[in-house]
């Protein structure tokens, strides 16, 4: 360190503290407001060596996590909607596969078996969809079972190529 420095450090420590303005004063008298925003209340009690000394400690503390490998997944995980997803081309409501009418009723009750409509889809397609439609989750053939819809990973797909 340089003399000039030192004594920087030295004046800073030992010369004259700064008055109390009305933001230290209100978090004084309040002792839920936290004055660390207040240049003359952390500078009062703080210095450049406890600075370099609460560095130090958490340095210290530090813990640098290496990183692994992303696990694999096994290959029989089910059907995966996001693919099937970027494999259609058509709107929700295009009838594609056709349905029996008789099923029509229990199409809402089936669908409200399902926490979301991603895990409707998926079930769907492990059961033959869309193709067959056993458990009435895709009444008007358009292979999207309950309120699903392909557009949402679509639209990211399409913009994470940028176009």
């Amino acid at each position: 360190m340089t003399a000039r420095a030192a004594a920087a450090i030295a004046e800073a420590e030992t010369g004259p503290q700064p008055t109390p303005t009305p933001s230290t004063q209100v978090a004084a008298n309040n002792p839920n407001i936290s004055d660390e925003q207040d240049f003359g209340a952390v500078s009062a009690r703080e210095s450049i060596a406890s600075d370099a000394e609460r560095r130090a400690r958490m340095q210290e503390q530090l813990v640098i996590v290496q990183p692994t490998a992303v696990p694999d997944r096994p290959g029989a995980t089910g059907p995966n909607v996001i693919e099937y997803a970027l494999s259609t081309s058509h709107p929700v409501g295009e009838q594609r596969y056709r349905r029996s009418p008789f099923r029509q009723g229990r199409h809402e009750a089936n669908c409200l078996a399902y926490r979301s409509d991603d895990l409707a889809q998926e079930a769907f397609l492990s059961l033959g969809g869309p193709e067959r439609d056993r458990q009435a989750l895709d009444p008007d053939g358009d292979g999207y079972a309950c309120d699903w819809n392909p557009s949402v990973y679509r639209n990211a797909a399409q913009a994470a190529r940028g176009n």
